[in-house]
Order: structure tokens, then sequence, then C-alpha cells
């Protein structure tokens, strides 16, 4: 059969397809590019191409809700209906979607199965609680506790633990575990940078495990040092896991946006300077995560989740094999400076 009358017949077998779908894709305006080509090639596949015209209206309107959704929350979705009765005609639909950060985290407990986020402390953090030693005369500050995976292990090695958590479901855990077996474990549910007027001035310890990649602003890192430096006592150490970009990559906004999508915000090591200036804070310890965890957990613990090597490696963000990663996870020490 002659092409042009096969590519004729297709046409029209195309237009008589019924199509109706949803694609729902995170919020990353940065990207709106790979947006507007995949709705082309899906017009275009089901017999409907769109001309330029019209592709240009489609990306104002996708560009639209992609700023509504990514504005609102990093747990942002823009959902794309498309609905085509036999014929030429398309019709489509975007509208943005999100979730608050607690309420994204919340929905794990009721889609996932436990433990969620593995079953043993962070060996970097469990490290540093063990240079105390009176664990009693050591508190700890625990930022953003989950379930308690640290704070229920440091409460029972006997250190007093304050654990704060926005996500109510997750403290609700931790007080129940608690109460449970009688431990010297305060729960606080909020946000740690409302008020400080509940905390002790004495921590010899804060952690954050798992947060600083939900941070959106280097603002957020500022607080975050501004809180330690009031809040730890002389001597004491604050630690946290963040995605750091290797020498000589600058992220771009695509980068941070979908990284942020994806809980693995990127900061540089120009931005965690600026962002602690002029605090009395020391970084004394710079490890990778993936190295330090799997060479430090207990035998069985590695790795702690089916998804944390990946993670951790900034395979989430980077479909590329972990060394060809731009950002890695890091853990950062940091001693409060005395006299």
């Amino acid at each position: 059969m002659d092409l042009t009358l096969r590519e004729s017949m297709a046409r029209r077998l195309h237009r008589r397809s019924i199509v109706a779908s949803t694609i729902t894709l995170p919020a990353v305006p940065a990207m709106i590019d790979e947006y507007v080509q995949m709705c082309d090639s899906i017009f275009t596949a089901v017999g409907r191409k769109f001309s330029a015209e019209q592709l240009d209206n489609c990306r104002q309107v996708i560009a639209g809700q992609l700023a509504i959704a990514y504005e609102r929350s990093p747990r942002s979705n823009i959902v794309i209906s498309i609905e085509a009765p036999i014929g030429t005609v398309l019709n489509y639909h975007v509208k943005a979607e999100w979730y608050t950060v607690e309420g994204a985290y919340a929905n794990w407990l009721s889609t996932r199965e436990p433990p969620l986020f593995g079953t043993e402390p962070d060996a970097r953090i469990w490290a540093l609680a063990g240079e105390a030693a009176t664990p009693a005369e050591c508190p700890v500050l625990d930022i953003g506790a989950g379930t308690g995976r640290n704070a229920l292990a440091l409460a029972r090695r006997g250190h007093p633990v304050d654990a704060v958590e926005m996500t109510a479901d997750f403290a609700d855990v931790i007080r129940a575990d608690a109460q449970r077996e009688h431990l010297d474990l305060r729960v606080l549910t909020r946000d740690i940078f409302t008020t400080a007027d509940d905390l002790r001035a004495d921590y010899q310890l804060i952690l954050l495990s798992e947060v600083v990649s939900d941070f959106r602003s280097t603002a957020q890192l500022r607080a975050l040092f501004e809180l330690a430096a009031a809040q730890l006592a002389p001597g004491g150490r604050l630690v946290f896991n963040t995605f750091l970009a290797r020498d000589g990559y600058e992220p771009d906004d695509a980068a941070r946006e979908l990284g942020q999508q994806v809980y693995t915000s990127i900061f540089t090591r120009d931005e965690m300077t600026a962002a602690l200036g002029g605090l009395p804070l020391d970084l004394i310890a710079d490890d990778s995560v993936f190295d330090y965890e799997r060479a430090n957990l207990p035998a069985g613990a590695w790795p702690p989740t089916s998804w944390y090597a990946d993670w951790v490696s900034g395979r989430d963000l980077f479909d590329l094999a972990p060394e060809q990663s731009p950002v890695e996870m890091r853990w950062l020490v940091y001693g409060h400076r005395t006299g």
C-alpha cells in the first residue's frame, strides 16, 4: 500500500479513539518545557496535534498552575486531565494540588509499611551521643523527630530528650512509646521556629535527621544556626544531614525545585558558610552519609530502608550512577564555641 494512503488511514484511526486520561506530576515551574513537550507528544499520539498557538496557550495554563502549586508547598502537583471524543477535538484541564509538609508525612502512616525510617538510630548521631560519659547530664533536642527512631533510643540510653515534631500523628507515636517505657522524653508538637520559650538553653546535642532536606531557603538555615547558638550549652554539638552540591556544581532553579519535591533540597557550601556567618558555631566534622552509615550501623541494619541508599546519593533527583550525581547527603557537625 502507498505510504501516503497508509498515513491517511492512520490519521483516521487515531481520530476514532476516545481518550480519557489523568496525568499527575510534581510541580516544578522551571521545567515548564518538559510538561509542554509531554502534552504535545500525547496530543499528537492520539491524533489531536495542537497548533503552535494552541500549544502556547497550553504552556500558559500549565505555567500558571505550576506557580500556584509550587508556591503553596514543596509537596505539590499539577493534574492534567484529558478528554477527547471521536474526531479532532481534545479538551484538557490543569489544576494544582498540594499537601503541607506535615500532611505529606502524615499520609506516610496510612500508605507505607513501617518502619518508615528504619529501626536503628543514625550511626552519626549515636556516636556523638556516645561521647557523653554520663547521659543524664547530656540533654538532647531532636528537631523533626519523626516517629522517634533517634529520640527514643537516646532516651533509653539515659539522655533527657526533647523531641519536636510538626506532624501530630508522628508525635503521638513517640509520646505513646515514651509513656509506655517511662522514658525521660518530652514531646512538643509544633514548628520549632515559632518560639523557643519551652526549650532548654543547655542542650549538649541538637540533632536534625532527614529534616534540612525539606528546607526551602537559606533563611531557614540561618534560623537553625541561630536557634542552635542560643540553645546549646558551651561545647555542645549541632548535627544534621543535608544535600550539598559537589565542588564545581551550581544548581539551577530546576534542580532546586525538583529537589524540594523529592526530599532533596540542595545547598552549596558557600550558602552554608553565609548562613552561619557571625555565630559562635564551628564546623568540626563533614562526612558522607552513605559512607558513614554503611560503615557504622549495626550488622544487618544497612540500608535502613529500601530507598535510603539511592536517596542519600542524590539519585531521587538525578537518574545517574551515584558517582555521577552532582549532589550527595552529608553529615555536618558544628561545635558551640566556648569563650
